[in-house]
């Protein structure tokens, strides 16, 4: 066997991936950062290097032997599919070496109570992780005596209690500990108070009503500081919430395989052959890939629009144009709004503080190839498809995709390191062309397919912000 053959995939990818070359400036174009892009490189490799033990399988299902099954035409045809996808703006993409695989990330949880402090993506709980910590609850009653039980180690001089009248909330009454275990009030407020600074963490005293006296609805509040670390006569044994463990899970995605198919009329490729010099068998490999192409874009997008949680961001574009004089400051109006999609999506996720795209529809689109004319835009002139890239708002991509209401739109946030996305796409079969075969009732037609796995699925709802223009 040829190992040039074998090996021609692999070969053909280092050398269309040379730095400058057409197909490494497509795929940095089609990225939302530099690291991204050599990531996606790197799993585009692995995925034809791999592909070549699976050349010689193929071969031996089909017999079709004399040449690879990835031909210098296929080559192109995956290469392109791959670069100029929407995945490399709205999802992370990975080499599937089993038809499921899955997506491993660390939540960081809190040891005594479990609670999820730092999840991977989303909002955290940060209370009561530190030193200082409060609480409040009403005052009882039906005693003059109250107890107030912490559960902590408290650090002698820093307790502060407020006693708050329910009438007159601002008329309260501070007290503080003397570091010596005593509670200190004003005059003829508590009869007697105490702190146990133990790990108990005790509070007890008694009201002298004669001077303050209880009524429904008043509360008391507590602020204080626990130690932490422990002290040696306390052991070290301290149940502080400052201790945290990482939590391994995982997302799992299937892939699914699938199947293109064109079919041919001997006579009518005779036909275009010579009245035109074109063979229609090439155009229709190129058609398959084409379709793909715009497939993928598909359901990416459908990942997204069907499965998106939140709210909506309006744009009422209308009414702002109302109070204006100048065409330019509605292009202005709707550029301002953006910035409240950016805080939207960043409350929702933390860590997407700005959208990286924008998907949008037809008419959101329109609004954003007008910021042109505030130096705002910038247009893409190598689209050749309404769903396509259609330019750059501020070096931020925007994308177009008719199954996107016209007036809606959606941030997007993919971390710049490549390894967050609201979507994942993997591959487990590339793109992979058949032999042409015959049909022995008409043997006039002919049939050529491309076969694929692979799996588009929706990850992290956190890192999508809709809006819509009205």
């Amino acid at each position: 066997m040829n190992k040039n053959i074998e090996s021609s995939e692999v070969k053909l990818f280092s050398q269309a991936m040379k730095e400058g070359s057409v197909w490494n400036r497509a795929l940095r174009a089609g990225s939302n950062s530099p690291k991204t892009a050599e990531i996606r490189q790197a799993m585009y490799s692995a995925v034809f290097s791999r592909y070549n033990g699976w050349k010689e399988q193929a071969r031996q299902f089909t017999g079709y032997t004399e040449i690879p099954i990835l031909s210098n035409q296929y080559f192109n045809a995956t290469m392109a599919s791959y670069v100029r996808s929407f995945a490399g703006f709205l999802a992370i993409e990975r080499d599937q070496d089993q038809p499921t695989c899955l997506l491993y990330y660390m939540d960081t949880l809190g040891v005594t109570d479990n609670r999820v402090v730092l999840p991977n993506i989303g909002k955290e709980n940060l209370k009561n992780i530190n030193a200082r910590f409060s609480t409040s609850a009403p005052l009882s009653a039906s005693s003059a005596a109250q107890s107030i039980t912490t559960g902590k180690k408290l650090i002698p001089g820093t307790v502060v209690l407020r006693l708050v009248h329910a009438a007159d909330p601002g008329a309260y009454v501070e007290i503080k500990d003397d570091r010596k275990g005593n509670l200190l009030a004003p005059a003829g407020v508590l009869s007697v108070g105490y702190v146990d600074y133990t790990a108990a963490g005790k509070i007890e005293f008694t009201i002298n009503q004669d001077n303050w006296a209880i009524a429904d609805g008043d509360s008391f509040s507590l602020v204080a500081y626990e130690d932490v670390p422990g002290t040696p006569d306390w052991n070290g044994t301290a149940p502080a919430n400052n201790r945290f463990k990482l939590d391994m899970n995982h997302i799992e995605v299937t892939s699914e395989p699938d199947m293109l198919t064109i079919e041919s009329n001997l006579m009518n490729m005779a036909t275009m052959q010579k009245a035109i010099g074109v063979n229609p068998q090439d155009i229709g490999g190129a058609k398959l890939t084409e379709i793909y192409t715009k497939l993928i874009n598909g359901k990416l997008v459908h990942c997204i629009t069907d499965n998106y949680e939140g709210n909506l961001v309006d744009f009422d574009i209308t009414g702002d144009v109302e109070h204006f004089l100048d065409y330019d400051s509605g292009l202005k109006s709707f550029a301002g709004r953006l910035v409240d999609v950016d805080t939207a999506l960043a409350k929702k996720s933390v860590k997407g503080c700005f959208a990286t795209a924008y998907i949008v529809g037809t008419k959101v689109a329109d609004y954003f190839r007008k910021l042109k004319q505030i130096g705002a835009f910038v247009d893409n002139t190598d689209s050749t498809y309404i769903n396509d890239l259609v330019g750059y708002y501020n070096g931020i991509p925007v994308l177009r995709h008719t199954d996107i209401e016209e007036n809606a739109g959606y941030a997007i946030h993919k971390t710049a390191d490549g390894q967050l996305a609201p979507c994942i796409r993997g591959i487990y079969l590339p793109l992979t062309n058949t032999p042409t075969i015959g049909n022995y009732n008409n043997p006039v037609q002919i049939a050529q397919s491309v076969y694929y796995q692979e799996s588009n699925e929706f990850i992290v709802p956190e890192l999508v912000q809709k809006f819509q223009v009205i």
